[in-house]
């Protein structure tokens, strides 16, 4: 058994100029849901700035026809105006709601600022963007990196839901895994029922599944995964949620690659939550 369980406090919301409309309300119902201060954290990267100051620099403008000099004050005025409207988005999102919540811009490297401004009690929530081309880009490749080296938990969430209803399941490797306790947790608030999927090498205990899932006040299901491969990727776990009709995945950081786990979360169409492992108390 772990010697805690994960507290969350906050949800922080990684925002770039183009992330969907849907993502504002998600998390703010999320925040709703989970009783944690929202952060609506639209991300700067300086380093476009400072690209654009650069001699060599160019863009090219398809209807104009050819490659322009990066115009720096016009980059300045963009990224701002989209500051702006990413903003009133998040008002509008967390209007009337009973949560606390906040918008800030940070400016910097995108790896520094989440270092910074993120806590193990924090989950940071990256919306997946729409086009596949962006979701290709560099500046969303880093975003994903510097939430990953974070020391906060990690909700990868794709541009279009599937399913708002449904189980919540934790994908487990054992008892003391956290995502079971934490899966439990959003289960029981959400009034859904529990599926744990288990695929470690010892399996759990019914028995102690039960008595887990009644202290969370959730139903429970006991999937047991056989295959040998279940722990060398998300392949065969695709065949197993295929009739799940889940609502969100849990998941324990290292169980399988980063990469791996943002490609579970964007075929089944559910927002993926990545957890931290416990680290035990040193008496």
């Amino acid at each position: 058994m772990p010697s805690q369980r994960h507290s969350f406090k906050r949800l922080v919301l990684g925002l770039q100029p183009n992330v969907p409309s849907g993502a504002f309300q998600f998390a703010a119902g999320l925040a709703e849901l989970l009783d944690v201060e929202l952060l609506g954290l639209f991300l700067e990267d300086t380093s476009l700035r400072d690209l654009a100051r650069m001699p060599f620099a160019r863009e090219l403008r398809p209807m104009n026809g050819g490659w322009y000099a990066l115009d720096v004050e016009q980059l300045s005025r963009d990224i701002n105006y989209a500051a702006r409207n990413v903003e009133q988005m998040f008002a509008k999102a967390t209007k009337n709601l009973g949560i606390r919540y906040q918008f800030e811009v940070a400016r910097g490297h995108i790896g520094t600022v989440l270092s910074s401004l993120s806590r193990s009690s924090d989950i940071v929530m990256i919306v997946e963007p729409a086009s596949p081309v962006e979701r290709a880009g560099q500046q969303f490749i880093w975003l994903i990196e510097a939430a990953f080296r974070s020391a906060a938990a990690v909700m990868i969430v794709p541009p279009r839901l599937e399913r708002t209803k449904g189980p919540v399941v934790a994908i487990v490797a054992g008892a003391a895994d956290p995502s079971f306790d934490v899966a439990a947790m959003v289960a029981g608030t959400a009034n859904e029922e529990l599926v744990v999927i288990d695929i470690g090498e010892s399996k759990i205990d019914d028995a102690e599944i039960r008595r887990r899932a009644e202290t969370a006040d959730c139903r429970f299901r006991h999937i047991i995964v056989a295959s040998p491969h279940a722990r060398s990727g998300t392949g065969a776990l695709v065949h197993v949620l295929a009739p799940m009709q889940e609502r969100l995945l849990v998941v324990t950081r290292g169980l399988f690659r980063d990469r791996d786990v943002t490609a579970l979360a964007s075929k089944r169409g559910v927002p993926t939550l990545v957890v931290e492992p416990i680290v035990a108390a040193v008496a």
